[in-house]
């Protein structure tokens, strides 16, 4: 076996291989790292940056400007350290949600400021430019927005009251579906898929103003949802 180092193998890269070559140092280091992020900040070394090649780019969509929603999207590039405009969206928009398919950019209804939404844009960061898509059923802003092979829209608010109702966009046909209703309202949702299946958590019931603790999760398989914990359930397992 060769204990010699590629010549293309930076000088840095092999110093710090053979600094930190005992697996079992690496491993209680990765460890420590993840387990305690209250003290990541005194644990930094070449290890814990960033690959600026791999981290990609961050954008950052509409919102608020002067008290109005905005229409524009910017991007921060890790290589340069700067944002610059990327593309302006066809109306203004708050409350919305967000997803990338493919490398492309969803952004799902919210609102313009007056009424909520119920239509969809599609950016494309290459082309730089943006596709109107089929619009939502429902008109949601504060909604929870998540992929899972296709692109779910989950909750919110249509200007009256919470909804329980969720959609979902499927790419290769290009058109939405109904789902079967979560178990309660959720306006200003959060959301989040694991292990192929999605999970719904908060925030406010019917009329906004009560506040869930609960949280469901939902099966595409067989287009259920299950109640799984209570916030005062998860903490004691923690």
């Amino acid at each position: 076996v060769s204990t010699g180092f590629h010549p293309l193998l930076s000088r840095s890269f092999t110093e710090l291989w053979i600094d930190s070559n005992d697996p079992q140092k690496l491993i209680l280091e990765a460890m420590k790292y993840h387990l305690l992020p209250e003290r990541r900040t005194l644990m930094q070394s070449p290890r814990t940056k960033p690959r600026k090649s791999t981290v990609g780019t961050l954008y950052a969509v509409g919102g608020m400007d002067n008290n109005k929603g905005a229409t524009t999207i910017e991007k921060y590039d890790l290589r340069t350290n700067i944002w610059i405009q990327a593309g302006v969206m066809n109306g203004r928009r708050l409350q919305f949600g967000v997803a990338v398919i493919d490398e492309k950019l969803f952004v799902i209804g919210g609102r313009d400021g007056l009424k909520t939404l119920n239509t969809v844009e599609c950016y494309n960061p290459k082309t730089k430019a943006w596709t109107v898509l089929p619009p939502m059923s429902t008109h949601r802003h504060g909604l929870g927005v998540t992929v899972l092979e296709g692109l779910y829209s989950v909750g919110g608010r249509d200007g009256s009251s919470c909804l329980s109702s969720m959609e979902y966009y499927d790419p290769h046909t290009n058109k939405w579906n109904m789902c079967a209703p979560m178990c309660k309202r959720r306006g200003g949702v959060g959301v989040a898929t694991c292990d192929g299946f999605l999970y719904a958590v908060g925030v406010g019931g019917y009329d906004g103003q009560t506040y869930l603790n609960t949280m469901e999760s939902y099966d595409p398989q067989t287009n259920e949802w299950t109640q799984v914990l209570k916030k005062s359930d998860f903490f004691f397992l923690l």
